[in-house]
């Protein structure tokens, strides 16, 4: 391949050689090397490039670590040009995945710039993945609102590559996910049922998406875009795709390329929207769904800012309707398209948003509470940044949640901390067209943990960076109507939010945790409480386990978490693969339990270290990214603090084990948890709880050694005290109490060590 220019980067010998030629202007398509000039943007190596048209830009990681453990290479900003200016980068990284998110052992990178015309340039990146060579490249042209992905990878060793998950991968850098058409609400599986090719990510004011027609399953919600396969001995095999790019949160232009991209047959549906009283609504969306012998499915909407509408649509049946932001939506009607067909069709009743306020308080003080209100039942918006299901009270203005919301009957659940220290409330309210109502929701909180000493964490939430969707704000209304004692934040590979985060809680009066994310490819760590000026110095993708360790030490961190221990890029999963660079360490504090993967295996692991003398404690944290679709706090670590409570204090109860992981249950023992107990040898040793359960007691199992010893079955009580266990230990053993509620969610608390004596 030709070109102006090459660019390499990687492990070994290969050497750096300048790109300048390539930096020239050129008439459709420049090319640029240095810190990225997307706003926000994550390139920000000497040696990476961006491509850069009339319609947007886009830029490669060469010297810049991607997210995630992912090597060199790849796209990790995009962004959109208007009058030459750019867009904020609207994307954490597109890329190409051998193997669904499976570790890395590359070795090298090698990326090449060539312009074959002054229309057009090509970026080529080769790595290799184990015995696999990949190529990829990427194709962008003059005036082009898409970017081409080709990818080959060529099976190198004398081995068959069997049951490979290989495709692209597109994380939008914030926004909403729709997804494939067809497959709203899979989260992973197979596409059949897919009504398109294409995946569509948005907010107001901008689109990507993905068209590929290679992929047969998908992964993360359609982030992720599969081709279940083999790779035999010597064999090529070959992926194509289109990176879309748009400055418009419809989706609209998603189908328009995929009609022209696979010369499918069309027409098109245009009119007016207008309320009922005749006005036009600015911001109106006419909405597709594509109707099959199995129902209505979610497929495309379209603007209509100046009152009127154009819809190109591929031949068949749809049901169509017009949306605004807090408008009831208008009466739908059923069309049927034909190759060619132009149908004209107004909607002319969309209904004008009513106003609610709820208010939240404390049934036995009259206290402002923060809460969570949940749309139970009502109508709510298909586009995201029209409104959502899901509210939190505001900051400033405590226990208040105001709204607009489309006129009808509404059922909301307000939540604060529920399941832990309050059941929900629900209310049922009617919303009226221009008129505004407020009510009150009275929340009658049984408990209190922090007035006996016990503070309540998420040890484990992102914001709005890589794969996040929660800008700060949101983060802290939603922890504190979760009931959470102490605000807490580890982003990806990041402390860009930490300051920001620490102010709102200072406002707040509230504790704060700084923490980090640490994700290499083979494990995930947490580390806090970090420094003020903390800044990550490592390339966490390349680092072994040692250095990661190492810096999260040298950027203040008292904690290193193991994160989702068993899932597949867990460290344990990975210690059992023999795939942890450096080799697996001990150096951890504690070992996540967690409300976003299973935990099956991590908790007898955990015990298992006990057995073994090992002082690794349970923490717990949610791991939850978008709020409005998570349970912030949905399991949380309780610790046990003395006196006046100062984070340093919390966290060393956490690594002194002085602390249960919950879900629901409360437990508050009378000897606290990580206590060293010297006892005579047989003689009766009492260990006595009190426990709390909002939803009612069903069992409690008191473990020793990773065994039963005792069980003790319940009726739904909410709560017991005391309740006792008589034990006579012999030799050096442990005791911990599993506590479950009648909703199925569990308690897990740390061990109290004995060692008996004379």
């Amino acid at each position: 391949m030709g070109g102006n220019g090459i660019q390499r980067a990687g492990i070994g010998l290969l050497a750096a050689i300048a790109l300048a030629a390539c930096d020239a202007e050129s008439p459709a398509v420049k090319v640029l090397t240095g810190p990225t000039p997307i706003p926000g943007g994550d390139a920000q190596g000497a040696g990476d490039i961006t491509l850069v048209n009339d319609r947007l830009a886009i830029s490669f990681a060469v010297e810049t670590a991607p997210p995630w453990g992912v090597a060199r290479g790849g796209i990790i900003d995009v962004a959109t040009l208007q009058d030459g200016a750019y867009s904020p980068d609207r994307a954490s990284l597109v890329d190409f995945m051998p193997n669904n998110w499976s570790e890395w052992p590359t070795t090298y990178q090698e990326v090449t710039v060539d312009r074959p015309s002054d229309d057009e340039v090509i970026v080529r990146t080769e790595r290799d993945w184990g015995d696999v060579r990949l190529v990829t490249t990427y194709r962008l042209r003059g005036g082009d609102h898409r970017v081409h992905l080709a990818t080959e990878m060529t099976n190198l060793g004398d081995a068959t590559l069997a049951g490979l998950s290989s495709g692209y991968s597109l994380w939008p850098d914030g926004g909403h996910i729709f997804g494939i058409p067809g497959l709203s609400g899979l989260e992973e599986g197979e596409t059949e049922g897919a009504l398109a090719n294409w995946s569509g990510f948005y907010d107001e004011d901008w689109l990507l998406g993905l068209h590929a027609d290679f992929d047969d399953r998908i992964g993360d919600a359609g982030r992720d875009r599969y081709l279940l396969h083999d790779l035999g001995v010597g064999e090529t095999r070959r992926f194509e795709a289109w990176l879309q790019v748009g400055d418009r949160g419809e989706l609209a232009p998603l189908v328009a390329g995929e009609i022209e991209l696979d010369g499918l047959p069309a027409g098109q549906v245009i009119g007016a929207v207008m309320d009922r009283t005749g006005n036009s609504v600015g911001g109106a969306m006419v909405v597709a769904e594509r109707q099959t012998e199995s129902g209505n499915h979610p497929y495309a909407w379209t603007s209509s800012d100046d009152g009127h509408y154009a819809f190109e649509l591929p031949t068949g049946s749809y049901r169509l309707y017009a949306a605004a932001m807090g408008y009831g939506a208008s009466s739908a009607i059923t069309v049927v398209i034909g190759d060619g067909d132009v149908i004209e069709q107004d909607f002319s009743d969309l209904r004008l948003p009513g106003e609610l306020t709820i208010r939240v308080v404390d049934e036995q003080s009259g206290t402002p509470l923060d809460a969570r209100i949940t749309i139970e039942e009502g109508q709510t918006p298909l586009i995201g940044y029209f409104g959502s299901s899901v509210y939190f009270t505001e900051l400033s203005a405590v226990g208040r949640a105001s709204m607009t919301l489309p006129p009808g009957q509404y059922r909301f659940r307000v939540s604060r901390a529920e399941g832990f220290t309050a059941a929900p409330v629900f209310l049922d309210i009617g919303v009226v067209s221009g008129e505004s109502r407020e009510v009150t929701a009275v929340v009658d909180v049984v408990v209190n943990p922090a007035d006996r000493g016990w503070y309540g964490a998420d040890l484990h939430h992102h914001s709005d960076v890589l794969d996040g969707y929660t800008a700060p704000h949101f983060v802290l209304r939603s922890e504190l109507a979760a009931g959470l004692d102490i605000a807490f934040l580890s982003d990806h590979d990041s402390v860009v939010n930490n300051a920001g985060m620490a102010r709102l809680a200072a406002d707040r009066n509230v504790p704060f945790i700084p923490g980090t994310e640490f994700s290499p490819s083979w494990a995930h760590f947490n580390a806090y409480p970090l420094d003020d000026d903390a800044t990550i110095s490592i390339d966490v993708g390349g680092a072994t386990v040692q250095e990661i360790f190492a810096e999260a030490r040298r950027m203040g961190a008292d904690v290193v978490q193991v994160n989702h221990p068993y899932i597949d890029y867990g460290y344990f999963r990975s210690r059992e693969r023999e795939a942890v660079p450096g080799g697996y360490s001990l150096d951890f504090d504690l070992v996540e339990i967690s409300a976003a993967e299973p935990n099956e295996e991590t908790i007898p692991s955990v015990w298992q270290l006990w057995n073994a003398g090992r002082r690794v404690y349970f923490t717990a944290g949610s791991d939850a990214h978008d709020v409005w679709q998570e349970i912030s706090g949905a399991v949380r670590m309780y610790a046990h603090v003395e006196g006046e409570f100062t984070v340093d204090k919390f966290v060393a109860s956490l690594k002194a084990g002085r602390s249960f992981a919950s879900a629901g249950p409360l437990v508050f023992p009378d000897i606290l948890f990580g206590t060293e107990l010297d006892h005579a040898a047989s003689a009766p040793l009492e260990l006595s709880y009190s426990l709390q359960a909002v939803t009612g007691l069903a069992r409690v199992t008191l473990i020793e050694r990773g065994e039963p010893a005792a069980v003790r079955e319940f009726d739904g009580e909410t709560a017991l005290t005391p309740l006792s266990f008589t034990v006579r230990p012999v030799t050096d053993t442990w005791f911990a109490l599993v506590v479950e509620d009648t909703a199925g969610n569990a308690a897990y608390t740390n061990p109290v060590w004995v060692t008996p004596g004379q």
